[in-house]
């Protein structure tokens, strides 16, 4: 499986897991709700077994991608303030725009999830690296997750399947260059905040 077809798995199955929270919230659609579940974990299995993730870089602008990220989810979550800060941004980065996109989705979408009203996104150079980060106002990383850091699959709550944080730290170590290696961070600021480094 190429790096597209799991990108394209990864969205959907975060939608449909959307789609199985806003049938809860309702609570007369349980039927549905457990359907879309289904659904969602069969996707996550299929990544899970992928092996063959590759790093395909090409020029990106750090201000564009995270402007059209920070649209789309502004648009699913209307109720949150979503702020863009990319002052401290280089003009032109490189790195792979379709799997960033992924994991970087995946942290926004859960950030629209915990966050109270408000979500950052900001990128800057930051000691020859790109620093890609996604904050909000929400009540923080559980100790697992922090434990973890992306290193194994570990659920931010009840239903999550954890498999966004490990594939984010999967993504962002793919990423090589001059020696160095790309990585995440997670911390509480008191919310959540997610930041990937890339070279």
């Amino acid at each position: 499986m190429n790096e597209l077809y799991a990108a394209a798995i990864h969205e959907v199955k975060n939608q449909l897991a959307e789609l199985a929270l806003r049938l809860r919230e309702r609570g007369d659609a349980a039927v549905e709700m457990e359907i879309a579940w289904n659904a969602a974990r069969r996707l996550t299995k299929i990544l899970m077994q992928d092996r063959e993730l590759w790093v395909n870089t090409d020029t990106v602008n750090p201000a564009d991608f995270l402007g059209a990220l920070a649209a789309e989810y502004a648009e699913l979550f209307p109720h949150l303030s979503i702020q863009v800060d990319t002052g401290a941004a280089p003009d032109c980065t490189f790195f792979d725009e379709a799997l960033v996109r992924m994991a970087l989705g995946n942290a926004l979408h859960n950030a629209c999830r915990f966050a109270k009203s408000q979500i950052r996104l900001t990128a800057i150079q930051k000691d020859a690296l790109l620093m890609l980060q996604i904050c909000d106002d929400g009540l923080g990383y559980p100790a697992s997750l922090l434990e973890a850091n992306g290193e194994l699959p570990a659920a931010a709550s009840g239903t999550g399947t954890g498999l966004g944080l490990y594939l984010a730290g999967k993504i962002a170590r793919l990423h090589l260059n001059h020696g160095r290696q790309g990585f995440i961070e997670l911390s509480n600021q008191p919310g959540t905040c997610f930041r990937m480094f890339l070279p």
